[in-house]
């Protein structure tokens, strides 16, 4: 199970708009709202723009906050350069359509990750699909975020009733200016604002530039697969009998499978989603223990098993162990929800 310390940044990178819940209840969607939404989606593979960009995370027991400075040219070229805290001061990444380079200054240290189905548009719009059918749309007042007129959008989930995400979309442009996720409670989960922004095409191409000095240590990144909907050849290429879940929460549907290896490890990617909420379940048939990094693990059991997870404010990570296979979940879902699932995983 070695390497499932990484396994919150690789559900991450496969991940829709992250959210989680907060109570909130409305009349069905109109059109436009549905319209609306998924033209935010659709901005930045057709709007440029610099702005510096504020989030902030709650976890279990404190507050974390980044500022970044933003500086994206459409379709898909983005570099990202934290401002603050002092900790992470010059240390930057940037994305070039399916490629990201990460640059350590402090360090001396360059990653490079590659993820095809960052820029799949079958994989989106089945996306948009999925969040269309699990969430009503609801529009708000206009709001002022970084000097500009938006519109505000509620989404809310059609099962439970919860507000699971709050959009801020810029009236002109249609890019997302400021996003709200929620936690089960109604707590604020996440936040992420522009302070300002400018909307311009007009940035260097040396912005965007991934040469990496030759005195710097170039560290493995993440090769994904591209992730693919044949479920049937993805099995039957991992090299072990997996198992599947019979339970999901309403409105999770599998959209894609991988078989990927990462330092000699090759383990198989379940991916579902609701549209907004991403859930991956990883398996492989290595005798590793789990690593949690510097997370010290919390002790569950169901049906008979016994099993460890950590939470990283609204995502959590369940790893156990059954008849010689190695699993992990990861979304943004409760303890109760992950077990459930998890004990329909138990053959």
């Amino acid at each position: 199970m070695r390497r499932f310390a990484t396994a919150f940044a690789l559900a991450a990178a496969w991940s829709l708009p992250a959210a989680v819940m907060a109570a909130q209840p409305s009349p069905a969607p109109s059109a436009d709202s549905n319209t609306l939404v998924r033209e935010a989606l659709e901005a930045p593979r057709h709007v440029s723009y610099v702005g510096q960009l504020q989030t902030i995370r709650w976890g279990t027991r404190v507050a974390s906050a980044t500022i970044q400075r933003v500086e994206h040219l459409a379709p898909s070229s983005t570099r990202r350069t934290f401002l603050a805290p002092e900790a992470l001061y010059g240390e930057y990444d940037i994305t070039l359509g399916t490629t990201t380079t990460k640059i350590d200054p402090k360090q001396r240290r360059a990653m490079v990750s590659e993820n095809p189905s960052s820029d799949n548009e079958t994989a989106e719009n089945s996306n948009i699909a999925l969040l269309v059918a699990n969430y009503r749309a609801v529009l708000g007042p206009v709001e002022i975020v970084a000097a500009r007129p938006a519109t505000t959008v509620s989404l809310v989930n059609r099962y439970s009733g919860e507000r699971m995400m709050k959009l801020w979309i810029d009236n002109q442009t249609k890019v997302v200016l400021a996003k709200e996720a929620y936690h089960q409670d109604g707590s604020l989960a996440w936040r992420s604002r522009f302070d300002d922004i400018r909307f311009t095409g007009e940035i260097p191409n040396g912005v965007f530039s991934t040469t990496i000095p030759s005195d710097f240590q170039q560290v493995e990144g993440r090769r994904f697969a591209d992730i693919t909907d044949d479920l049937q050849r993805t099995v039957d290429d991992a090299g072990f009998k997996p198992e599947n879940p019979r339970y999901l929460p309403d409105g999770f549907h599998m959209i894609g499978a991988e078989n990927s290896d990462f330092n000699g490890l090759r383990n198989l990617h379940l991916l579902y989603s609701d549209g907004i909420r991403t859930l991956s379940l990883f398996e492989n048939n290595s005798n590793s223990e789990p690593d949690f990094g510097g997370m010290k693990p919390d002790v569950t059991h169901f049906d008979g098993h016994d099993a460890q997870y950590v939470k990283d404010g609204p995502t959590m990570l369940l790893t156990w162990r059954d008849r010689g296979l190695a699993f992990a979940l990861i979304g943004d879902l409760d303890l109760k929800s992950l077990t459930d699932i998890a004990t329909s995983v138990v053959p």
